[in-house]
């Protein structure tokens, strides 16, 4: 249309001044001559004629050519609407999929897929799909299918493939498929971070320490999250190693371990343990002591308690120094008792334990307090009280924590605990 006005307009321009001439100098005359023929006609007639030929056989010329390219433009047309159609089907798709209806969006998926542009998406998304509703067969022949669409998107599959077979706990075959994917892309921070994941569910410590060096250098998982997968690899290790009595590797695997791990409590908890097996109370000592002194810790405390010291007098000295910020701390308490009992103080020991109790009473205050009663201070009546008052204790505790781990497990209703209750 716009070629057409401009076509008008350039006639029009070129009329005016031909008019303007025939005006003053007349209309003029053409002859043409062809054997016995010969036609006359005015000038301006014979313009006018070719003009109007011209737009003839132009608009002729466009018939014609819309009429050859006539297959070629309804192929187009059918290819724009096809591919419509498989935008229309993938957007659908994705929304029953967004919406939990996985069947719905798997068919939909793959409904149009084999004209689509995106087909590489629509199996992996169809692949996703199929994972939810547990048809792993056609997960894995969706995941090939796209392969063979798009060979160059090998990462792309592979890590959509390892994260699915993750999600249904398949960690053998996940390990399988991310170990090509690092051959493939060595420098790949998901790939290593999936790959770390892999290790720590199949409990593989020592890859899992290995691959965390990688990690750690492509900034690939937080740090938060790093420094605790780091804490449960050389934890893994460690207590692997304690099992298998390699006390060689246990001491090698302490010293590998980073300095700022060292302050980790669970990570002294089970290498002082080791210690204390191996006849190495003094050693272990020191760790425990200046780990407390720092940041304190139940389970550390009480594992000191338990350490056989040549000077159990300056061993009770430095506890009682953590006094001045656990003043209120039962376990605390406990310990000192404990270790005023290696230095037969007796009397005091008896305070420490009752303060304990007085707190929070625990199954091992009443213990110790009734074996200081029976065997050291001869009040025997005054012992099998403990000794009941800490059997019941012991028996509260783990009703508590049976009755908590059920609720967690879901295997009592809201009723029922109530009756419990």
């Amino acid at each position: 249309m716009k070629r057409f006005i401009i076509a008008i307009l350039l006639a029009m321009t070129l009329s005016v001044p031909i008019g303007v001439m025939a005006v003053y100098y007349g209309a003029g005359y053409v002859v043409f001559s062809f054997a016995e023929y010969t036609v006359e006609t005015s000038f301006i007639f014979m313009m006018g004629l070719l003009a109007m030929s011209f737009f003839v056989f132009y608009y002729f010329l466009r018939v014609v050519s819309k009429i050859f390219h006539f297959p070629a433009y309804m192929s187009e047309r059918h290819s724009c609407r096809q591919s419509e159609r498989s935008k229309n089907a993938l957007v659908k798709g994705l929304i029953e999929m967004s919406e939990g209806r996985f069947e719905l969006a798997e068919k939909m998926l793959i409904k149009q897929v084999g004209s689509s542009d995106t087909s590489l998406l629509n199996y992996l998304m169809a692949a996703r799909s199929a994972q939810q509703v547990a048809a792993y067969e056609r997960r894995d022949e969706y995941l090939r299918l796209a392969h063979e669409a798009t060979p160059s998107a090998d990462i792309a599959i592979g890590l959509t493939q390892a994260e699915l077979q993750l999600s249904h706990k398949q960690f053998e075959q996940a390990l399988a498929t991310l170990n090509h994917l690092s051959s493939v892309s060595p420098k790949h921070g998901y790939v290593k971070k999936l790959q770390a994941r892999v290790y720590q569910q199949l409990e593989d410590w020592d890859n899992l320490g290995l691959i965390l060096e990688d990690v750690r250098k492509m900034k690939a998982i937080e740090e938060t999250q790093l420094e605790k997968y780091e804490v449960e690899a050389y934890y893994g290790m460690l207590k692997a190693s304690i099992k298998q009595a390699k006390r060689e590797k246990i001491d090698r695997i302490w010293k590998q371990i980073p300095k700022r791990l060292k302050l980790n409590s669970e990570l002294i908890h089970i290498y002082c343990c080791f210690l204390l097996e191996n006849n190495k109370a003094e050693e272990a000592e020191v760790l425990i002591r200046n780990q407390l002194s720092a940041n304190w810790n139940d389970d550390l405390a009480i594992l000191y308690s338990n350490l056989s010291v040549e000077d159990c007098t300056k061993q009770l000295e430095t506890a009682e120094t953590w006094l001045h910020g656990q003043s209120r701390n039962a376990v605390l308490l406990l310990v000192l008792g404990k270790l005023c009992l290696n230095c037969q103080l007796w009397g005091k020991a008896r305070g420490y334990f009752d303060s304990s109790i007085g707190i929070q009473p625990s199954a091992e205050a009443y213990l110790k307090l009734a074996e200081l009663l029976d065997n050291k201070m001869g009040e025997h009546e005054e012992s099998q009280k403990m000794y009941q008052l800490g059997l019941l204790n012991a028996v509260d505790n783990q009703y508590e924590n049976n009755q908590l781990i059920l609720f967690k497990e879901n295997k009592l209703s809201r009723p029922l605990l109530k009756v419990i209750q």
